[in-house]
């Protein structure tokens, strides 16, 4: 059982600071994206680079740039789906989430409690998250909490299989020239970013 416990806690670790550096990177890429048009767009005018002309000749590398972002969602929800039947056959975790509603519930304890805004919000993470597959979320709350889990086998499969998305996830944004642009920190390496951008995109070599 410690052995569980142990290799728990250290997924549970680990999907902490993916969590917490994804949601640091979509931070940045909230106003990276526009930071990264208003630059390529500079640049391109600054170089006589026609966009609208290279956006007319490359429609279709265009749209593809769309598709592809739409293939990786579905691709990630298919897999959560496919777990998800998958645990469903074998053991789930409403048990668990059960025992999290039992001791988290805002109604469990008085308006005037202090601890109320505390459990609201720890209740709705954790409805959220058991009813998205989120269970890192989840398993955050438990740990928390100390909501006892009664095996470990279950826990650590779902945390794995969390882990995995969350590190796909975090790789497909650190891969956009918005998050590139953000990491360059010369004038020169920000503008071989454009041109890689635009080479891709677009086949432009000028």
């Amino acid at each position: 059982m410690k052995r569980g416990k142990y290799k728990f806690l250290k997924l549970l670790n680990q999907y902490r600071s993916l969590n917490y550096e994804l949601k640091y990177v979509k931070e940045v890429l909230r106003e990276g994206h526009q930071e990264f048009e208003q630059y390529y767009r500079t640049w391109c005018v600054e170089n006589d680079v026609d966009i609208d002309q290279l956006n007319k000749r490359n429609q279709r590398k265009v749209d593809m740039v769309f598709i592809e972002e739409k293939a990786f969602n579905m691709k990630a929800a298919l897999a959560l789906m496919e777990f998800k039947e998958e645990k469903e056959t074998v053991r789930d975790l409403k048990n668990l989430y059960k025992a999290v509603a039992k001791k988290l519930h805002p109604d469990t304890i008085a308006n005037d409690d202090p601890r109320k805004p505390e459990y609201e919000e720890a209740f709705k993470k954790a409805t959220g998250a058991n009813k998205e597959g989120r269970w890192g979320d989840l398993f955050d709350i438990v740990d928390k909490y100390n909501i006892k889990l009664d095996e470990y086998t279950d826990a650590v499969e779902c945390l794995r299989f969390d882990i995995d998305r969350i590190t796909a996830e975090l790789e497909k944004e650190k891969s956009t020239y918005s998050w590139l642009l953000h990491e360059a920190e010369t004038k020169s390496q920000k503008d071989q970013v454009v041109r890689n951008f635009l080479k891709q995109l677009f086949g432009w070599n000028g």
